[in-house]
Order: C-alpha cells, then sequence, then structure tokens
C-alpha cells in the first residue's frame, strides 16, 4: 500500500491517501480521455482526477471548487502526477496501461520466457 501524499493546489497543502477502488474506477476513464494537459479537454480531466482523489478527505474541493482556485500551471501538473503516481499510473505510460516498477527498485517481475 502507497503512503499518502501531499499535493499543493493555490497555496493550500491537500493530504492524498491511497485512492479507493470507487475512486481509481472514476478517474480511470479520464486519464485515458485527457492524459495529458495541451487542451481544454486535457484540463478538464485532470481536473476531474484531482477532485476524485481529495473527495474522500476534502469533499469540499469539488471540481468547481478547484475551479475558482488561484494556482499555476506548474502546480496543477504536479498535482495531477502525483496523484496518477499514487493511482500506480506514470504519465509516459498512461495509454500502455498501469507502471511497472523502475529499474533497480524490487517489485514485478515476469518469470516468462
Amino acid at each position: 500500500m502507497s503512503e499518502p501524499v501531499t499535493i499543493t493546489l493555490g497555496g493550500r497543502a491537500f493530504a492524498v491517501r491511497p485512492l479507493t477502488i470507487g475512486q481509481f474506477r472514476e478517474i480511470y476513464p479520464a486519464v485515458f480521455k485527457g492524459a495529458g494537459l495541451a487542451s481544454e479537454e486535457g484540463y478538464d480531466q485532470a481536473i476531474r482526477c484531482i477532485a476524485a482523489a481529495l473527495r474522500r478527505d476534502h469533499p469540499e474541493m469539488s471540481f468547481n471548487a478547484l475551479l475558482d482556485l488561484e494556482t499555476n500551471i506548474d502546480e496543477l501538473s504536479r498535482a495531477f502526477i502525483a496523484i496518477m503516481r499514487l493511482s500506480g499510473l506514470n504519465m509516459g505510460e498512461a495509454v500502455a496501461g498501469p507502471a511497472t516498477s523502475a529499474p533497480g527498485s524490487a517489485g514485478q517481475t515476469s518469470t516468462a520466457v
């Protein structure tokens, strides 16, 4: 199980625990539909992911509440990427599916020949 992470949005720190199956189910389609911040659709999908991750411990941070925060693209991107990593996804591998272990780390390995 992953440890909680802290994200910062609008100058406020938010603790985000590992996602529930329900939260993951909610963000999964958004990740693959808009797996980047290159368009308005991508921004909306990232904000939906952030709102879903915050909902359990910070229910006041809805999609619309996040839209009202003063922030910048760097802060938004860092929050989104932190949540994706907490979810077991790496942005560069989002289209391929869940991430595997980093090189040199103990994690899933394949014994297929």
